[in-house]
Parts: C-alpha cells; sequence; structure tokens
C-alpha cells in the first residue's frame, strides 16, 4: 500500500465538486445557498485531507464554459494526484477486470482513478453516486467499493464527520 500523506483522508469524486460550481440541474448545492457546506469541503482541500484523481481535473475541463469551474481548477492544482504507482495501477486493473465498462467507457475512468486512489493510500471515496441501478455496464462507485474493501461515503456523511454537527443546522440542511 502507498503510504497516503500525514493528513489525505479523502478521494473526492468529481460529482462532489460539480455538485457545487456546475449548473443547471447538476448544481445540486449552489454556493449561495450552500456556503457553510462548500467551506467545509474546501477547507479540507485547503489542509490536505480531500485530494482527487488527476482524471478529476481532466473531467472539470468539461465545465470551464463556467469562470468558477475555470478557476477553481487553477486555483487547485494542488488537489490532483496522479497514479503515482505500480500498486495504483493493479488497484484499477483489477476493477477493470470485474467491471470492464471502466476501460471501455471514458466518462468511466475519472471513478476507475477516484477509486484506485483511495484503494491504494486507504482513504475513503466521497461520492454521490447511489447503490440504484448497479450493473456490469453502469457500474456504481459505491457497490465498486463496498465489493473491493474501499472505504466509501456520501457527501453528507462526509459532512456530518468534518462539519460537526453545526452544518446541519443550516435553513435548508443537507
Amino acid at each position: 500500500m502507498v503510504e497516503a500523506t500525514l493528513f489525505e483522508k479523502y478521494s473526492i469524486d468529481t460529482n462532489v465538486i460539480v455538485s457545487f460550481l456546475g449548473d443547471g440541474p447538476d448544481e445540486l448545492y449552489p454556493i449561495d445557498a450552500f456556503g457553510p457546506q462548500w467551506n467545509v469541503l474546501e477547507a479540507a482541500f485547503k489542509d490536505g485531507r480531500a485530494v482527487a484523481a488527476k482524471r478529476v481535473s481532466t473531467e472539470l475541463k468539461k465545465w470551464e464554459r463556467l469562470d468558477r469551474v475555470k478557476e477553481w481548477r487553477r486555483e487547485h492544482r494542488f488537489v490532483f494526484r496522479d497514479i503515482e504507482s505500480d500498486e495504483q495501477l493493479a488497484a484499477a486493473k483489477m476493477i477493470v477486470n470485474r467491471y470492464p465498462a471502466y476501460g471501455l467507457d471514458m466518462n468511466h475512468l475519472g471513478d476507475l482513478e477516484v477509486m484506485a486512489l483511495a484503494s491504494v493510500r486507504g482513504l475513503t471515496v466521497v461520492t454521490l453516486e447511489s447503490t440504484k441501478q448497479h450493473s456490469q455496464a453502469r457500474p456504481k462507485i459505491p457497490n465498486v467499493c463496498e465489493e473491493f474493501g474501499i472505504a466509501c461515503t456520501g457527501f453528507k456523511d462526509f459532512l456530518r464527520a468534518e462539519g460537526g454537527a453545526e452544518i446541519g443546522t443550516t435553513p435548508m440542511g443537507v
């Protein structure tokens, strides 16, 4: 196992970032309404508790039509981790062998890297994906993580763990 840095705790999925910075139906947590929750995530990035696979940065490029995404990517280059070891490649290969969709579809590569990063560094994946509609052709991160013994949590539970009770007291709550 590749050791995580002293503070690394979470491997963040692209959908978590887009839920704040995206637009339309992808913007689940607009920053103007969910500022305290965004601040918890930002603090985790800034102090090194939260990292993201390099492919997450690549996936965010399609959102760069929005200035806030483009600016966030540029200011958070320190967050993204490239594949750094044979162990990480081996973890990705094990997942692809079981779920070939991760190797066949460019849209799944980010998920694969998020899970492989978490697997070898002992991190917890944070995702908005649910366990519904899981299949070989359309695998879902929580199901795959469970199968491979990778810690995984939803964003609400991340907030509970990192933000404490005060996060749930905002008028809209999460």
